[in-house]
């Protein structure tokens, strides 16, 4: 078991990091527009994370990161990213786990499949609300993973420093 203030330390850090790039988005993606859409980096951040930091921090991480997020953003709905980041966080950790090991390859894909989540539970409470325009949210949610994507660059060093500089061996 690692000590208390261990844990602490290192997700004090995460946060830090996470800062960093909500500071990125806001300040740099947000100016850039094709299309009118924007590059949106929050949905990665809970499936990078929880690629190098497995099933069971990972989720608790993207609970906490989707709580800011519904409070910071708007969103659809209430409660909206607090719902969907867990899921991402538990698919991304499967993937990590079971099928590729983390790195730039498993980034790529947990990041594609985190944004496309995000788009495909939007399309879901469009339908439960009984509205929308399907086909063209579908459009937009894969545009939007596309545009997002080379942000990856970022992000992805950004974590593996803060989980390789953080990890104690015991």
């Amino acid at each position: 078991m690692l000590p208390k203030s261990y844990l602490a330390f290192k997700w004090a850090v995460y946060g830090l990091a996470t800062l960093l790039l909500f500071t990125m988005q806001s300040l740099v993606l947000n100016n850039i527009h094709v299309y009118h859409l924007t590059p949106f980096l929050y949905p990665m951040l809970p499936a990078i994370a929880a690629m190098y930091e497995g099933s069971r921090r990972g989720p608790v991480f993207a609970l906490v990161l989707g709580v800011v997020c519904d409070l910071l953003l708007p969103s659809p709905s209430q409660g909206f990213y607090t719902v969907v980041f867990p899921v991402i966080a538990l698919f991304s950790s499967m993937v990590a786990e079971n099928f590729f090991a983390p790195g730039v390859l498993c980034g790529l894909f947990v990041s594609a499949g985190g944004l496309l989540l995000t788009g495909a539970f939007r399309i879901v409470e469009q339908i439960l609300s009984g509205g929308g325009h399907l086909a063209l949210m579908a459009e937009t949610a894969l545009w939007e993973t596309l545009l997002t994507l080379p942000a990856l660059l970022v992000v992805l060093p950004v974590y593996r420093m803060v989980h390789r500089r953080c990890a104690v061996d015991y």
